[in-house]
C-alpha cells in the first residue's frame, strides 16, 4: 500500500471519532496536489489499497476516491491496472462483509461506463 494511504489509515477509527471528515480532509489534500497525469498514476495505488482492506466501510471511501482520482485524471481512459485486476477487486469487494463498498462500486463503475 502507498505510504500516503496507509499513513491515513493508520488509527483511523480514532482520527474519525476525532473528525468526522477525516478520511475527505486527508484523502482531498492527496487528490488536490495532483495534476492530471499524476492523479491518473495514482490509481494503481488506490485500487492496491481496496485489495488489501478487509473493512468494507474503508473499501467503499477507497472506491469513491478511486473515482475522484478518475475525475482528476479528466480522461475516459481505463488505467491498465483496474483492467488487469477488475475480476479481483469485483471479487474482493463481494467478499466483504457489508453493502457500502459493492454499492459504492457500482456508482464507479456507472460514472466511467464500464460493464
Amino acid at each position: 500500500m502507498h505510504k500516503d494511504i496507509e499513513s491515513i489509515l493508520d488509527n483511523w477509527i480514532e482520527k474519525i471519532n476525532k473528525d468526522e471528515f477525516y478520511l475527505a480532509h486527508s484523502f482531498d489534500k492527496i487528490i488536490e496536489k495532483k495534476s492530471s497525469a499524476e492523479a491518473f498514476e495514482y490509481i494503481p495505488h488506490m485500487i492496491d489499497a481496496i485489495l488489501e482492506t478487509n473493512d468494507d466501510f474503508i473499501a467503499s471511501q477507497l472506491i469513491f476516491y478511486l473515482n475522484c482520482l478518475y475525475g482528476k485524471a479528466d480522461t475516459a481512459e481505463i488505467h491498465h491496472a483496474f483492467i488487469s485486476k477488475k475480476e479481483e477487486m469485483e471479487w474482493h469487494i463481494n467478499n466483504l462483509d457489508g453493502e457500502d463498498s459493492k454499492r459504492e462500486y457500482l456508482e464507479f463503475k456507472r460514472d466511467l461506463k464500464i460493464k
